[in-house]
């Protein structure tokens, strides 16, 4: 399992490793070039008091040491060197610290002398600077041409590789040093800064089904946190809705059961108990038919919303004329309607055509007849309009109700939903407009209701399917 401090701590500490790297390198660069600058101005002052011991006379080089401290330049071992020869490459002088080594003739001038690291046959290895230069004339006339000359003098490099090292060892041990503290430090930080997750991940963990109506504060967390905790908290108010419609099915399908159930074990006692003639006892049993038939009706209710919802109905699509489909979902309520004079005002063009599944519109339409039906008040119209758009079809069937209000709309697709004056209502589950609502989402669309005023509600079925028309 990949654990994100672990990762954060990892890639800090790599990326601060490469800092330091970095940084101790340009540092080391930056003292390296420091130090042997600081190291060639010797060089130089030393050609500087050199030139001044080299004369020329009658066309000659040489050099003088009579006044000047060559100790070092005449022991085998000495830490300078000096080299003086004539432009065609003979040498003038050499010193014994010098020893064999040759030097290369190329030289640079006073300005810009040109300097070289050379390794001596016993191992040392010595740091020079080269110029070519004109040496100065004794007292003489008439004075011959000038003669150029080459000097090479240098210094052991032992102590500035000394500096070099012992820099290069302070640099490594304050760079291990420096990592050190930045691990503690990247450690501590990582674990401070991860702190509100790791609590956060706690509260989470102890939430259970008895426990969704918890909400986390966002104020108080860190701004990265703080979007995750806002969908956390939308989440939890959706699980807590839907728990909670998921108990209130459950109760009402229970009590739906219930209600039934009681009826057969009242007819079931009373003939045992107290048997009739033949006229009640058919009555009985007729009453018990008609029961068991409502358990049916109810059991196959929740079945086909229960494939609804599981998305495993399958569609079988074909060429659905809409008014047809209209007419004969309104015909086996037709019968209700005229009793209860309810006037039907189909507005639907003969012509629009669409391709659906029939048997799942028939459902649907059904269904909002139905609730039409039965829940508008006695004599009054039932409007049913029906238009294209450029990607589907809008059915509005519109009724008048004198039960719903405003804060009813939200849940009337909710299965076993009922206002408290229908709580009575044996043939009435409940059902119909979830029903409608889940089988028209199969097909891609949606049902929705919305008040109108004048106590107008508007059912409103849309589907997304390709129109035609018929010529």
């Amino acid at each position: 399992m990949k654990s994100l401090r672990a990762q954060l701590t990892l890639r800090l500490l790599i990326g601060g490793a490469l800092l330091f790297v970095v940084v101790g390198g340009l540092l080391q660069w930056q003292m390296r070039r420091a130090l042997t600058a600081e190291f060639d101005v010797s060089l130089v002052a030393m050609l500087n008091t050199m030139t001044m011991l080299v004369e020329q006379k009658r066309g000659h080089v040489s050099i003088d040491f009579t006044d000047a401290n060559v100790s070092q330049l005449e022991q085998p071992n000495g830490t300078e060197v000096l080299l003086l020869r004539s432009l065609d490459g003979e040498e003038i002088a050499r010193s014994q610290s010098l020893g064999t080594a040759q030097l290369p003739l190329p030289a640079g001038s006073m300005a810009a002398p040109k300097f070289l690291d050379v390794q001596l046959s016993d191992g040392r290895v010595v740091r020079c600077a080269g110029i070519r230069f004109t040496p100065e004339y004794e007292d003489e006339t008439p004075r011959p041409p000038k003669v150029d000359a080459v000097l090479f003098v240098g210094l052991s490099r032992a102590p500035l590789d000394r500096a070099l090292t012992s820099l290069w060892a302070i640099l490594l041990l304050v760079g291990i040093g420096a990592l050190a503290v930045l691990s503690a430090l990247i450690y501590w930080g990582v674990r401070a800064g991860l702190a509100p997750l790791d609590r956060l991940g706690g509260s989470v963990a102890t939430i259970d089904a008895g426990s969704l109506g918890t909400r986390f504060q966002v104020a108080s967390l860190p701004a990265e946190l703080q979007p995750i905790v806002v969908r956390l908290n939308e989440l939890l108010a959706r699980l807590e809705s839907a728990f909670a419609r998921q108990r209130r099915f459950t109760a009402t399908a229970a009590h739906e059961l219930r209600t039934p159930l009681t009826e057969l074990r009242a007819l079931a006692e009373v003939n045992l108990t107290t048997p009739g003639n033949a006229t009640e006892s058919e009555q009985s049993w007729r009453d018990a038919l008609e029961t068991t038939l409502r358990m049916e009706s109810l059991a196959l209710r929740l079945l086909d919303l229960t494939r609804a919802e599981d998305g495993a109905l399958i569609l079988q699509r074909s060429k659905v004329s809409l008014a047809q489909a209209f007419a004969a979902a309104w015909l086996p309520w037709s019968g209700r309607a005229a009793e209860r004079q309810i006037e039907p005002r189909v507005m639907l063009p003969p012509d629009l055509n669409i391709e659906t599944d029939q048997t799942l519109l028939a459902v649907v339409l059904g269904n909002l007849c139905g609730n039409a039906v039965e829940h508008s008040p006695p004599g009054s119209a039932v409007t049913v309009q029906g238009n294209c758009t450029t990607d589907g079809i809008s059915l509005r069937l519109e009724n008048r109700t004198d039960e719903l209000t405003e804060t009813d709309l939200p849940h009337l697709f909710e299965p076993f939903w009922r206002k408290d004056t229908a709580r009575s209502d044996r043939y009435h589950h409940g059902l119909g407009l979830a029903l409608a609502a889940e089988f028209a989402a199969l097909l891609g669309g949606k049902v929705c209701a919305q008040f109108c005023g004048n106590g107008m509600v508007v059912f409103t079925l849309w589907l997304p399917c390709k129109i035609q028309a018929s010529n």
